[in-house]
């Protein structure tokens, strides 16, 4: 019967849709190699990473909190960058990152 078709139907179970997110290949080096300019009320960071502008924008990461930063590149070159600098003289801003 048709209602009997339309609850057979509704009870059919779609298969999950797998989404699968970058794949992070090769190891991770530490950024140690960088500059900075700072002023009274900033601090600039400057960081050459060939390629960076090759990536895509979510596999480049900056978090800060008040006296930290945290950088990661994935997937540039077959590595990951990162750089973490903890305990900053001063707090920062984390509103206007």
């Amino acid at each position: 019967s048709q209602e009997k078709k339309k609850q057979n139907f509704l009870t059919v179970k779609k298969p999950a849709v797998i989404m699968a997110g970058p794949i992070i290949t090769g190891y991770t080096v530490k950024i140690s190699n960088y500059r900075w300019d700072q002023s009274g009320k900033f601090v600039k960071i400057y960081i050459i990473l060939t390629g960076v502008h090759q990536v895509l924008t979510e596999n480049v990461q900056v978090h800060f909190t008040e006296r930290s930063l945290y950088l990661l590149a994935k997937n540039l070159n077959g590595k990951s960058y990162s750089m973490i600098k903890n305990n900053l003289l001063k707090p920062i801003s984390t509103e206007s990152n």
